[in-house]
């Protein structure tokens, strides 16, 4: 599991994020405790990337982190206690377009980082990058983008890099 820290708040990679963590938040018919648009005004914010050994991205966080230290540290949590992740789908913006969220404790916090064509290939990677979480290999220091979006500082790619 790999941790990107944003040093401003305009990274396009940060404004892609939150673009699609909107759509999403907004699918769901109950209502979400955190889906107010994040707001990356501190420096040093980041956010998480589940990746597959090819470095495919599986999932990706719901919440903004101001730290990296509390990125991990949920992270960590969470995967103390991986049956109570469940997972929730969501209609997506296009007719027969489909997401999905990991949800802990009725609050979403995990996103897909695409829509699919239908429920079944949505629900399938649901349950792969689910089961991925429980045994990711965090990283011990976060990738840094500059305000072109490109990693200025990338961590080693050796075992930490599986998902």
């Amino acid at each position: 599991m790999r941790f990107t820290e944003f040093v401003t708040s305009d990274d396009p990679m940060l404004l892609a994020w939150a673009r699609f963590r909107g759509t999403l938040a907004a699918g769901p018919t109950r209502a979400l405790p955190t889906a107010r648009p994040p707001q990356p005004q501190t420096p040093n914010s980041g956010l998480w990337r589940l990746l597959a050994t090819n470095n495919r991205e599986l999932g990706r966080s719901f919440l903004l982190y101001h730290r990296f230290d509390a990125a991990r540290a949920h992270v960590v949590h969470l995967q103390s206690d991986p049956d109570s992740l469940t997972i929730e789908h969501v209609p997506g913006p296009t007719n027969g377009s489909r997401g999905w969220l990991i949800v802990a404790a009725g609050a979403p916090v995990m996103t897909c980082s695409r829509w699919y064509s239908s429920l079944s290939t949505g629900a399938v990677a649901a349950a792969g990058a689910l089961e991925a979480f429980r045994t990711a290999v965090l990283t011990d220091s976060p990738d840094r983008s500059d305000a072109s979006g490109r990693f200025r500082r990338r961590a080693s790619l050796g075992a930490d890099a599986r998902a």
